[in-house]
């Protein structure tokens, strides 16, 4: 059975060190996962078996954007098990033609995070942007939740993106949001997030909530709209992938969260459904 991590971070070579280590610091973490870099999430992939990796930068001021995005379209270049979203900002001055660029280059969705880029996320400048990037049928993946670093304002909570989903409008739909819906947040995210048309993944959260109420939420928002997430450096893929194998699903639930949406999402042709 294949397995796609559809939550990654990596950098460039000459700022992974200092970038992974600033984070650490500022969360009070470390990374459990690796070192940040393309080639060892590539090692890391191929030692691991997973067929495939999910990049997802962030953008802190508009004018990271370009260097981030060019950083990315390297990555795409590569014949390997890693893809690159795009990074936006929602400050940029013009966001309409940067997520065109972005779908021109064939990008399959963007990353944004509220927390980091200083915008609640139900904000109208976010909102624009995701619109946008969604009429151009990319997907957006949001931090959702508490974030370790800046645990006192939560830009992302379930209540701010059920918020956003309701102002998307009709089919909703394009929006991934991080560890299962909302870290720390569970129990509001089962009563304002599950049953959306909205996608969760496990990243940095499968083991930090009971069992029960994780079964609860694959259960009820349907293993058909959950996606396998390691969050690495801060976490190493296989870390999650036993944890998630330890829980009562099905084959056909194991097979749609380990790969299964993600391919269908990123419109893979060698999706493999489960019948």
């Amino acid at each position: 059975m294949s397995l796609i991590d559809f939550h990654t971070h990596i950098f460039p070579d000459k700022i992974a060190p200092a970038t992974v280590a600033a984070l650490a610091k500022a969360g009070g973490t470390k990374p459990e996962g690796g070192t940040g870099t393309l080639d060892d999430l590539e090692r890391l992939a191929l030692r691991e078996d997973v067929s495939l990796c999910v990049n997802l930068p962030i953008a802190t001021r508009p004018d990271q954007a370009a260097s981030i995005n060019r950083f990315a379209k390297e990555v795409n270049g590569r014949d390997g098990r890693v893809i690159s979203f795009g990074a936006i900002h929602p400050d940029a001055a013009e966001p309409e033609r940067e997520l065109e660029e972005l779908a021109e280059a064939g990008f399959r969705g963007i990353k944004l995070h509220p927390d980091y880029q200083g915008h609640y996320a139900d904000d109208p400048s976010v909102i624009r942007v995701v619109k946008e990037a969604k009429r151009l049928g990319l997907h957006t993946v949001f931090h959702g939740g508490v974030d370790i670093a800046f645990p006192n304002d939560v830009h992302a909570a379930p209540e701010r993106m059920a918020n956003l989903l309701s102002a998307l409008g009709e089919g909703e739909g394009k929006v991934i949001v991080a560890h299962i819906g909302g870290y720390g947040l569970w129990d509001e995210v089962e009563r304002l997030l599950v049953g959306r048309d909205v996608c969760f993944d496990l990243s940095y959260g499968i083991d930090h909530l009971p069992e029960e109420q994780l079964l609860r939420i694959v259960t009820r928002h349907g293993a058909d709209r959950i996606l396998f997430g390691s969050d690495y450096p801060w976490r190493d893929p296989a870390d999650i992938d036993r944890v998630l194998a330890k829980l009562p699903l099905t084959d056909e639930q194991f097979a749609l969260i380990r790969s299964g949406n993600a391919e269908r999402l990123l419109g893979l042709d060698t999706c493999a459904r489960a019948e």
